[in-house]
């Protein structure tokens, strides 16, 4: 028998939500990567993710790497013969080989330059099974994960896990994978569900899912996502009501069962009064269960709960999860009822209070930084002033609510109902409600300009003061969400449907400005300023594929010597990347890097061209073309890009025809002179030496 199956599984304790998955495609991906640099060819890997193991099955797996050839090619012949005899190199090398010089023959590489040893070996193959077993400790090492531990509850537990390894499996056929980690060896005992009365037991190599299903586990993870949205839509029509979709929580009550099964309940009617978000968050954030709604719309007090087991009284289940749910809503009734007795605006004292963070002063000081904002740029951001800065001075008030201390998910959201409640404006109302909006990348943007204004200065705001402290995110921990701060605000800056007509520096300058002002907590530094815009840099950068433009298109926009608000800048990159994939947009790109590149290497060069200077028909033929341009520049940038693209056929003639770094001191800088004004008529629109150049 040349082949058997494959199994590897890591049995550990419960893997949090959302980290088990990651880990199970890494040693998916590690394996398949060993064996394809070892050659060896198994069929498809299956993938097996539970909160409980991380399992890999192959149906066929070789027992025996093949042997393979590969070629030798030892030292030039001028070093490894003199006179036709070997020397000490060659036989160094032969020896170094394991072979002979005999088994050596001359050889051109193919470059025709000269001939070398050359000798075909025959590499012998080895044992699959050491090889994997060889591999595994090191692949378990590198799973990504949010936090390894080293769990002392064994004197041999030296390896880091996620989470305290119990078991492995680790088999090739009939024989044993022999390696350990964690403190644990490999074997061939696995377990099923924790309820399941046949619990341990010899995992069959052949059929593993079907032999973990027996045990009232579901190990393929897609199969168990599935019967869960087809149970809890048919739970939702038996109970005559609609499930709220959730995907998220779909997601997550995935990776913490084994054996889901939907159990129905209801919350008292009363609570019904409650706003929607309220129940959906309650049921979502604290219990993980469904929320639904009637054939209306309206909230509907049926929820949805997933328990890991199929139980024998499902009543009594579905009964605590409902004593549980009810008493939580009972707290968010009481607030509810209580919270407006203090109206937002009576609130904001309140916020001086409450620390921002250890270093940054208060949320008193933060909302008085955005109301300044909002006033001082009202025209630029779109909006009414006193609309705008009456919702910066509420916006925060709802944190010292009841509802939202218990409810914290609930900020912004709650804000909006009770200015509602207070008698503010609808604009002001839902600027309140949506100014922590985008809360992801792909998270909607808010329909409120109010929101959006606040939304800025808020992400900005945060950015320049975690900043100061030096608070920056490294590759591995961004504890207080300044990613995504700084991607809602590019979100937020990027969108042309309500535009926002501050460059990102005026932005950061006058954020800056608000701190520096209050003087209550602290000034905002240069190098704070400047490491803030490469930061925001570096993220809309990374943000390019999402925004729909490519990242050399979007750094070249970025780059020109305008300073203009995102989404103009997002245009320019829009039309960069399609213009980068032509044929001409390629040739203009190459010769951009080459100007670039030749200026960069010249140093300081003078504005000034004297066109008696000039030796070459090229050198006239391209100032009267800049100068035609330059009197006649287009304002949009669709025709400016189309404009500078006619220069091609010129620019391309002067590189044929000129010299540029002539031997006269005069005529060089003259040259420079005129490439440096052609650079500076591109930058007003993007610098297109930045554009990805294909290599043929």
């Amino acid at each position: 028998m040349n082949a058997a199956p494959l199994l590897i599984e890591i049995g550990v304790e419960e893997i949090p939500a959302g980290v088990a998955p990651r880990m199970g495609e890494a040693l998916q991906q590690a394996l398949e990567a060993m064996f394809m640099s070892n050659h060896i060819k198994t069929s498809s890997l299956a993938l097996g993710v539970t909160p409980r193991r991380l399992l890999i099955h192959a149906d066929t797996c070789p027992l025996m790497q093949a042997d393979r050839e590969q070629i030798l090619w030892g030292p030039p012949e001028k070093v490894a013969f003199r006179e036709g005899e070997p020397t000490k190199a060659a036989e160094g090398f032969a020896k170094k080989s394991g072979l002979r010089v005999e088994d050596f023959e001359l050889a051109d590489k193919g470059d025709g330059k000269a001939r070398y040893m050359k000798a075909m070996q025959t590499i012998q193959g080895r044992d699959v099974c050491s090889m994997i077993a060889e591999a595994m400790p090191d692949i378990l090492r590198k799973l990504p994960s949010p936090k390894s531990m080293r769990w002392q509850d064994g004197s041999t537990r030296a390896d880091a896990f996620i989470r305290p390894i119990r078991w492995i499996v680790a088999r090739l056929g009939d024989e044993i994978i022999p390696f350990s980690f964690a403190g644990i060896a490999s074997g061939l005992q696995s377990r099923g569900h924790r309820m399941c009365k046949d619990n341990l037991g010899e995992i069959s190599v052949h059929t593993p899912f079907a032999w973990l299903e027996e045990r009232m586990v579901i190990a393929n993870r897609d199969t168990r996502k599935a019967q869960i949205l087809l149970s809890l839509l048919k739970a939702a029509s038996n109970a005559e009501v609609n499930l709220v979709e959730d995907d998220d929580l779909v997601e997550e009550v995935t990776d913490l069962t084994e054996w889901p099964h939907v159990i129905t309940g209801h919350y008292d009617e009363d609570f019904l009064r409650l706003p929607i978000e309220v129940s959906r968050i309650e049921l979502k954030h604290h219990q993980r269960c469904f929320s639904t709604v009637d054939d209306k719309g309206n909230t509907s007090n049926v929820f949805f709960a997933v328990a890991n087991i199929k139980s024998k009284n499902p009543a009594a289940v579905a009964q605590g999860n409902e004593r549980v749910v009810n008493a939580r809503l009972a707290d968010a009734t009481f607030f509810y009822d209580r919270d407006p007795k203090i109206s937002l605006e009576a609130r904001v004292e309140i916020l001086s209070t409450i620390v921002f963070q250890d270093g940054l002063g208060m949320v008193g000081d933060q909302v008085g930084r955005l109301r300044g904002f909002v006033l001082d740029n009202a025209k630029a951001l779109g909006i009414d002033a006193n609309e705008g800065q009456r919702a910066a001075y509420l916006c925060k008030s709802d944190l010292t609510t009841g509802l939202v201390g218990e409810f914290p998910e609930l900020q912004g959201y709650m804000g909006g109902i009770y200015a509602k409640m207070d008698g503010e404006n609808e604009a002001i109302s839902q600027a309140i409600a949506e100014h922590y909006m985008p809360a992801g990348a792909a998270d909607a943007l808010p329909d409120s300009k109010l929101a959006r204004a606040i939304g800025v200065i808020e992400r900005m705001d945060k950015l320049l003061g975690y900043f100061h402290l030096g608070r920056i995110p490294t590759a591995s921990a961004d504890p207080f969400g300044l990613r995504r701060a700084s991607i809602g605000l590019i979100r937020l800056l990027a969108d042309d449907t309500q535009p926002i007509d501050m460059t990102l520096t005026d932005i950061l300058k006058d954020s800056a400005k608000q701190w520096n002002q209050q003087r209550v907590t602290i000034a905002i530094s240069d190098d704070t300023h400047a490491a803030v815009q490469t930061f925001i840099h570096d993220r809309l950068l990374g943000l390019a594929p999402l925004l729909g433009v490519s990242v050399s298109a979007l750094d070249a926009a970025l780059s020109a010597n305008q300073d203009l608000p995102l989404y103009h800048h997002l245009a320019v990159a829009r039309l960069l990347t399609e213009f980068a994939d032509s044929e001409g947009g390629q040739a203009v790109a190459a010769a951009n890097k080459r100007i670039a590149n030749i200026l960069k290497k010249a140093g300081d060069i003078s504005p000034n061209i004297d066109s008696a200077l000039f030796e070459e028909c090229a050198e006239q033929v391209l100032f009267d073309a800049l100068q035609t341009l330059q009197s006649n520049f287009p304002s949009e940038p669709k025709e400016q890009l189309e404009a500078l693209a006619s220069l091609r056929q010129t620019v391309d003639t002067f590189f044929d025809d000129v010299m540029v770094m002539a031997d006269d001191e005069k005529v060089k800088a003259n040259r420079l002179a005129l490439l440096a004004q052609l650079r500076s008529l591109f930058l007003q629109l993007a610098d297109v030496s930045k554009l990805c150049v294909k290599k043929h």
